[in-house]
């Protein structure tokens, strides 16, 4: 009798391995993330001292055009990115405990492996810590290395590219955005949508099948199932 095929996922080829932060190598519950877009919309408020429904206007504005908020408050409006990152994010907040799955899913994969993140490195370094997995990662590649030029800019992929030194054909990205796949697809990345249900997950773009190889709603369990070289 022939054996069943092996339908588990493919990644025998990749060497470099790329992770969005927010929403995707951890996540929020609805309250906290309603209470970090309340923070950016209070920092917007303040810094033009309007009120929050214009505030509201202009933050899903910058994010819908530029990537991120701050990226289109850095290019437009002169924030001082270092203080709007400090306003903004709260790690205490989110209570991120050593995720030992997670570990264990990052620690099996060959190669290396990049966080790449429209947020601040040093909070990405703080929720990696938090996390029980920075010693796995050789790199972040944050919106400032960018310089302010992010994800889902063709642009931000070609300095990681170059940050990195890899050839896209042997990189995976993990991300919880549509979006922020299609360049990586383009590029030859295998692309894998996180689709968790919160974040950047709930937007869609159009002919969304033809940028996305494989979806998980669970990393760990995903990370810890795909197929890899020894």
């Amino acid at each position: 009798m022939l054996a069943a095929p092996d339908t588990t996922p493919d990644f025998r080829h990749v060497r470099t391995w790329i992770f969005d932060l927010d929403h995707t190598l951890y996540t929020t519950s609805a309250v906290q993330h309603r209470d970090m877009e309340e923070r950016i919309c209070l920092y917007v408020q303040n810094h033009f001292g309007i009120a929050h429904y214009p505030a509201w206007e202009i933050q899903k504005r910058y994010l819908r055009d530029y990537g991120s908020t701050i990226a289109g408050l850095v290019r437009n409006d002169g924030v001082d990115p270092d203080h709007y990152h400090d306003q903004i994010n709260d790690l205490t907040g989110l209570g991120l405990i050593p995720d030992v799955q997670l570990r264990a899913g990052l620690a099996r994969l060959p190669g290396r492996r990049f966080v790449f993140t429209n947020n601040c490195g040093r909070f990405a370094g703080s929720v990696l810590g938090a996390l029980g997995v920075a010693d796995l990662f050789d790199a972040i590649v944050d919106v400032k290395m960018l310089g302010f030029v992010p994800k889902p800019q063709a642009a931000a992929y070609d300095l990681l590219i170059a940050q990195g030194g890899f050839d896209p054909k042997s990189a995976a990205l993990f991300d919880d955005s549509p979006r922020n796949l299609i360049p990586a697809k383009a590029l030859g990345m295998r692309t894998v949508w996180f689709n968790n249900g919160g974040g950047q997950s709930r937007w869609r773009v159009e002919g969304q099948h033809l940028h996305i190889d494989h979806e998980t709603d669970n990393l760990p369990s995903f990370l810890n199932a795909i197929r890899i070289s020894p």
